[in-house]
């Protein structure tokens, strides 16, 4: 990958995930978030924890690292992936009895 795809998407990622996710963290809902009993706070750290998976990915790339350590890095990628999915399964697990009260 090039170095203007990988600063594009730490930068758009930045702007586009990191921010929003933040500011779900500090207790802002969006509207389609706005559930009363929903734990809105796992998103956001499901958020933040992608993109900690793409800066583990790009910056090894950035910094023209070693074979072995963005072998290394893309191991850590894969497992906060697999966290922000399980994060994001536990929102929608623990959500659905505020979605049972409001039919």
């Amino acid at each position: 990958m090039s170095p203007w795809a990988s600063w594009t998407l730490l930068i758009g990622g930045a702007v586009l995930l990191l921010a929003p996710s933040i500011a779900v963290l500090l207790s802002w809902r969006p509207n389609y978030l706005a559930r009363p009993g929903a734990p809105t706070h796992l998103l956001g750290a499901a958020g933040v924890v992608l993109y900690g998976a793409a800066l583990t990915s790009e910056v090894p790339r950035l910094a023209e690292a070693p074979s072995v350590v963005l072998k290394a890095c893309s191991y850590i990628t894969l497992g906060l992936i697999g966290c922000a999915i399980v994060l994001a399964a536990l929102y929608d697990f623990l959500a659905e009895p505020s979605r049972r009260r409001r039919r």
